[in-house]
């Protein structure tokens, strides 16, 4: 249709609208020509630099031997779950590949509510009453915020409350945090700040950095979890070995995070906050119901029959 000069709207894969920052596609440019396969968990400037931006960001501490790079955090997120071998507790709604991979390795899926009156949030209380009622497997939790589809995101109280009941029934948290500088206002905090020796944060270039097709995923796992690391390593040796290189050299300028970096997430957010907006004010005037997104670049409308 698109071919035949017809006007498609896309409301499906979600894209960042914004190109490449300049300076990280031109370090792209700069290092095309390697060639080499890299260390399997990533080239090591790389995670050095990963490691230094949640120091800076979050205040919270890795081990560079914990940072695993992958070709996008979904193919991290189904490597951790290979390995681990845990239920996986899913608040809804959630990002439509979480509960399919689960199922592809015959792995539980227990779907926790939420409520339209609590922004489609996960309240301490149900992961609670989860855990109650499912004391004897191991649980990892993935935790979707800035949440895609809704945009709307956890507070540091609410945060703390999860992080709790985690911490109490020994849940390991894994926070997808891929639009976490998406935040409309810049204030993104991981659940790692309260949890940190039980959370495992998953994030990478696609949406903040516009580089969905660049495929570079990050993984940040706590020393307590160290031997995770490594299993996900050992997977990654048998399946994409390693991450294109020149990818991984271009990412590590996207990392710095300097002047030219935050001027660029600025002005996205900036654009993303006037747009999220004026669909919702729109929506609302028609009498479509749809929360009002804290971040990203996505919208929940509620269709009612």
């Amino acid at each position: 249709m698109i071919a035949q000069g017809k006007k498609v709207y896309k409301l499906g894969l979600g894209q960042s609208p914004f190109p490449v920052p300049t300076p990280v596609a031109e370090a792209l440019k700069k290092y095309a020509h390697i060639k080499d396969y890299l260390p399997v968990k990533g080239l090591y400037e790389l995670r050095e630099a990963v490691k230094k931006y949640y120091q800076k960001s979050q205040g919270v501490e890795f081990e560079v031997e914990n940072i695993i790079i992958g070709p996008g955090s979904k193919e991290l997120m189904f490597i951790s779950q290979l390995v681990m071998y845990s239920e996986l507790p899913l608040p809804s709604p959630s990002w439509v590949s979480y509960a399919p991979q689960a199922k592809i390795l015959g792995r539980k899926v227990s779907w926790l509510e939420t409520k339209k009156e609590y922004d489609w949030l996960l309240g301490s209380e149900v992961l609670e009453h989860y855990c109650k009622s499912n004391p004897n497997t191991s649980k990892v939790m993935i935790l979707n915020y800035l949440n895609n589809p809704t945009g709307k995101t956890y507070n540091e109280e609410q945060l703390k409350e999860i992080a709790e009941v985690a911490k109490k029934y020994g849940v390991i948290v894994i926070p997808d945090e891929i639009y976490g500088e998406l935040h409309h206002e810049g204030e993104h905090v991981s659940i790692a700040k309260f949890y940190p020796e039980g959370t495992i944060i998953s994030s990478g270039l696609s949406k903040w950095c516009g580089a969905g097709g660049w495929r570079l995923g990050t993984f940040a796992i706590p020393k307590e979890c160290s031997w995770l690391a490594d299993k996900m390593a050992s997977v990654a040796s048998e399946t994409f070995t390693s991450v294109s290189a020149p990818i991984q050299y271009a990412s590590i300028r996207a990392f710095e995070f300097d002047d030219e970096i935050m001027d660029y997430l600025r002005r996205s957010r900036k654009i993303l906050k006037t747009l999220s907006s004026y669909i919702y004010d729109n929506f609302k005037n028609v009498c479509i119901e749809t929360p009002l997104a804290d971040g990203t670049f996505t919208i929940y409308p509620i269709f009612q029959i």
